[in-house]
């Protein structure tokens, strides 16, 4: 008995010591706030100049033509895999302006003017929860585990995101990076290579169904004998029951036509059905900029409030031999 109460006895211990710091760490908080205050009122005059100059400023880099978009597009592969396109993308991601042969005007063939107005480009992974070949999730953060075998990385659809100042030539951008994608020689070997494949899927199911058929026919009305009927998917010979081929018939069309539908969609290997969207919020609002702004005015603030108050200490420390 006496050692159940002891053990309760240190519950209530424990509880109350997590309390009395969840207090303790709460009364902190705002005892820090007041200080805070206390020391932007003290220099309130300072805090009001500075406050208005970062927020004037950060306006300015949010003005129209200042602004940026994200411009996305989901591209559907066709027989190049996706870790071969992020691979290829790599040499968009990484171009420079210092050499010409490295810059985005040179890659994409487009004019420098709008060359200059893409502030990035990036390609993301797509996630298919449950396996299921149904795309998910963009992995925009690029730490989805290798290990997940239940959500995994699609090989064959790529998130394409680029970041432009002026959204009347995100088309033209967006069709120089797909062109620059399908033109590329490792994927377009295995473009080629999907391309064989299907047209071989289609030839072997067209040489299956003439078997088939010959077969069929041998079988059905090669010395065929009266009292012939059909009964339950099943010809019936007299007394002997054979089986029909049309679920072998109806498996081979359907993979054909899945063949064939593959194909007359593959126009090319990288392909963005939806075309490249224009996201019609700004990075750089004006509101985003503007809170931005005030944040970055109260920091400096704090800063040359504290280095104010105590510049005698500051000469002191540094006028120590």
């Amino acid at each position: 008995m006496e050692e159940k109460n002891t053990r309760e006895i240190n519950l209530v211990d424990i509880l109350s010591a997590i309390w009395k710091w969840i207090v303790g760490a709460v009364l902190y908080v705002i005892t820090l706030v007041g200080k805070i205050l206390q020391l932007l009122f003290r220099h309130k005059i300072l805090t009001i100049i500075l406050l208005l100059i970062t927020f004037a400023i950060s306006q300015y880099f949010a003005r129209p033509s200042n602004r940026k978009y994200n411009v996305d597009a989901m591209a559907v592969l066709y027989g190049a895999e996706a870790k071969t396109v992020m691979q290829v993308g790599r040499q968009l991601v990484t171009s420079s302006p210092r050499l010409e042969v490295t810059s985005l005007a040179h890659k994409l063939g487009i004019s420098d003017s709008i060359a200059n107005k893409i502030v990035n480009v990036e390609f993301f992974n797509v996630i298919d929860y449950k396996n299921d070949s149904v795309p998910d999730r963009i992995d925009f953060r690029k730490k989805h585990s290798l290990t997940d075998t239940l959500n995994v990385l699609m090989p064959d659809y790529v998130f394409i995101r680029f970041k432009i100042k002026d959204t009347q030539h995100h088309e033209e951008v967006g069709n120089a990076i797909l062109n620059y994608l399908n033109n590329n020689q490792a994927i377009q070997t295995e473009y080629q290579t999907w391309r064989d494949i299907q047209n071989q899927k289609v030839a072997i199911a067209d040489l299956e169904i003439n078997r088939i058929d010959s077969l069929a026919r041998k079988k059905y009305f090669e010395d065929s004998k009266q009292h012939m009927r059909f009964e339950n998917n099943q010809l019936i010979v007299g007394s002997q029951y054979t089986q029909l081929f049309y679920n072998d018939m109806f498996n081979i069309h359907k993979k054909k036509t899945e063949a064939q539908v593959k194909l007359a969609e593959a126009k090319a290997p990288v392909v963005a059905p939806s075309g490249f969207v224009i996201n019609p919020n700004a990075i750089n609002s004006r509101t985003k900029n503007g809170v931005r702004g005030l944040l970055i005015g109260l920091a400096l603030s704090l800063v040359l409030g504290l280095v104010i108050e105590n510049n005698k200490k500051w000469i002191d420390f540094l006028s120590q031999k």
